[in-house]
């Protein structure tokens, strides 16, 4: 037999795990804080749910307390948001033209699907690509060649982590470690796009529950992209979304731009409710005007993502 103080007892005891999840994202700058930020806005729809099924259940004055909670963590990550999209709205509304066409994707380093993922990149295009735990990729890199004259990466098998790949040839090719814990987890390279040259960068960040691990990789990630003149795309796994602390600092500090919207790529069985932990950036004057993550993992633990990027007047 339902009983409502029971169940009011119940929510009232989820809503607070939630708020108090969601005070860590906003006061608790330790490792668990850190971790849990790119799950703010899942934890926040949490929250909501309950609120409503406290309201619903007679408990509105719980249900008031925990909405102001819920309130000001969504407003605090809107805020981050709306900071970031004002910046690239301010280069958008510049007159641009199209430029390139970008693919960046973490396709898994034990994917069984290695050929039929090189036959997507080859048949996708883009002009740039950037790959990470590439190793299924490999054998077919004679086929891409085909198409990508340009690569970065993955000169063994053993160490083939990090691809960049480039219609044009590439030039400047540079490896670099963020952090003690992976080698040479970014690799910039510049490429001719038309009759502009641009700077690619891909990376793949640790997680965030990597002691401080992450906040180094952005500093040192911040200092290597501070060196680079001229236009430049970012794409990579970075292991937290856009609106996380370690990210948005990056954003930033190195005058960096997000797409229009922030596509989930893992987990993959969320699809589009999952979180965006793979990120595509440029610096002005280049301005994403679309980003989506693929339908079709293919095999990877990551949804890939296809970022059409323009020329803005200087």
């Amino acid at each position: 037999m339902f009983n409502r103080s029971e169940f009011r007892g119940a929510v009232t005891g989820l809503a607070l795990v939630a708020a108090l999840l969601l005070a860590a994202v906003s006061f608790d700058s330790s490792i668990v804080g850190k971790a849990l930020q790119s799950l703010r806005f899942h934890i926040a729809a949490l929250l909501a749910l309950a609120v409503i099924a406290l309201v619903a259940a007679g408990g509105w004055r719980r249900g008031i307390v925990f909405a102001l909670v819920l309130g000001a963590s969504v407003v605090e990550g809107g805020v981050v948001i709306y900071r970031q999209q004002a910046a690239r709205l301010e280069v958008a509304a510049a007159p641009h033209a199209p430029l390139l066409k970008l693919l960046s994707f973490n396709i898994l380093g034990y994917n069984e699907n290695g050929a039929a993922i090189a036959d997507f990149i080859k048949g996708s295009g883009a002009d740039v690509v950037v790959v990470m735990e590439a190793a299924p990729l490999f054998p077919h890199l004679a086929s891409l060649g085909e198409v990508y004259h340009g690569r970065a990466g993955c000169e063994l098998e053993a160490t083939c982590d990090l691809i960049l790949l480039s219609r044009e040839p590439l030039g400047d090719v540079a490896f670099h470690s963020l952090s003690p814990y992976w080698r040479n987890r970014l690799a910039t390279a510049t490429t001719r796009v038309g009759d502009k040259t641009i700077t690619l960068a891909g990376a793949h960040m640790v997680k965030p529950y990597f002691d401080w691990a992450s906040v180094a990789e952005a500093h040192a990630l911040r200092r290597t992209l501070d060196k680079i003149e001229g236009p430049l795309v970012l794409a990579g796994d970075f292991n937290a979304a856009a609106w996380s602390d370690n990210i948005d600092w990056l954003v930033r500090n190195a005058g960096l731009l997000p797409g229009p919207g922030y596509p989930a790529t893992w987990p993959v069985r969320l699809g589009p409710l999952g979180v965006p932990i793979d990120n595509v950036f440029t610096r002005a004057p280049l301005v994403i005007e679309t980003i989506s993550a693929l339908d079709d993992p293919m095999g990877s633990n990551h949804r890939g993502l296809i970022a059409t990027i323009s020329l803005a007047a200087e």
